[in-house]
């Protein structure tokens, strides 16, 4: 069960007798320096178990920029979006999955498809769990040495790398579906799996952020409006209304906390996006340029080369689709 501010919400999912696992992509990284104030999110496990696992059908539902004590760790079965975690910013896709460590805040952000009117189905399954659910001195134990170091690493959040992931998730989906000393047992044997990972990636820059709800709002909103619009020609005047701040005010505000201009952000947002329909060769790269919000594709090709150290053909080479 989550609590998310006075507000409970139960969460169930039939599960599917085989996974939706697409080939394995790299997630996109668009490196995003952010300082903001997220909201504390408290997690209640329930009264017979001491740590959550469980599948979600509507993962999108009741989610902000907040932080938590657990780790959290996500198979990301079917859907896709931006995840905001630490200073940075990633694409997810189905078949990845992401370890949130404590108090580290962070934003999974859905594609509007899966949570419009007649939305695309999504699915992932999770655990969360507190560091010393199972007592203060377990980790202490010299055998348990490599699992400590795995959670310190996780507070700047990571994607383990695609072998591990493999045996990982074999592991989350056995613990979800387990009753009582099983539970733990699993929970170790994913710990053991994914501390044992020698090259993971990671996602925030850093593992310390401050941590404070007062600005939680106006940072929700600014995400919200850059994710709905990025596709579209963004006046600062709108944003900066939205964020209920005077245009200069807003410039100097979100320069501050994430030391780059907005425009900047959008650029990044949109190479990201970029990214994702290069590796889906869906549409040619002309089209995906005007997709993701360029209007020059000279321009276009200009930022995706300085973010990505390639041209948009060269990625998508890279991806397999040469």
């Amino acid at each position: 069960m989550y609590l998310l501010t006075n507000t409970y919400t139960i969460f169930t999912w039939s599960l599917l007798d085989k996974f939706i696992d697409n080939k394995f992509k790299w997630l996109i990284r668009v490196e995003t320096i952010v300082i903001m104030r997220p909201q504390l999110l408290k997690i209640s496990p329930g009264p017979s178990i001491s740590f959550s696992a469980r599948a979600d059908s509507k993962p999108y539902l009741n989610n902000n920029w907040h932080y938590h004590p657990e780790i959290e760790l996500i198979h990301v079965i079917q859907g896709e979006g931006t995840l905001f975690a630490g200073d940075s910013t990633i694409r997810f896709n189905a078949g990845d999955l992401i370890l949130i460590g404590s108090q580290l805040p962070h934003y999974w952000r859905f594609d509007e498809v899966y949570s419009q009117e007649n939305p695309l189905p999504s699915f992932i399954e999770l655990t969360q769990f507190c560091d010393d659910f199972w007592g203060k001195e377990f980790l202490a134990l010299p055998e348990n040495q490599q699992i400590r170091a795995l959670f310190e690493k996780a507070k700047r959040g990571l994607v383990p790398s695609k072998e591990a992931s493999i045996t990982a998730k074999e592991s989350l989906h056995k613990l979800i579906h387990a009753k009582g000393t099983e539970r733990i047992l699993f929970l170790i044997e994913l710990l053991t799996v994914l501390s044992r990972d020698t090259n993971p990636h990671y996602i925030s820059f850093s593992s310390s952020f401050e941590l404070d709800a007062s600005e939680n709002e106006r940072i929700n909103n600014i995400y919200n409006y850059a994710l709905t619009h990025f596709k579209q020609k963004i006046y600062l005047k709108d944003v900066a209304a939205v964020a209920n701040l005077a245009t200069n005010s807003f410039c100097r505000y979100f320069k501050l906390r994430t030391r780059k201009s907005f425009s900047v952000f959008i650029i990044e947002i949109r190479v990201g996006y970029a990214c994702k329909l290069l590796a889906e060769r869906r549409l040619s790269i002309k089209e995906i340029c005007y997709q993701c919000g360029f209007s020059s594709f000279t321009n276009f090709n200009k930022q995706f080369k300085s973010l990505k150290g390639m041209q948009p053909n060269e990625y998508r080479k890279l991806m397999g689709f040469g």
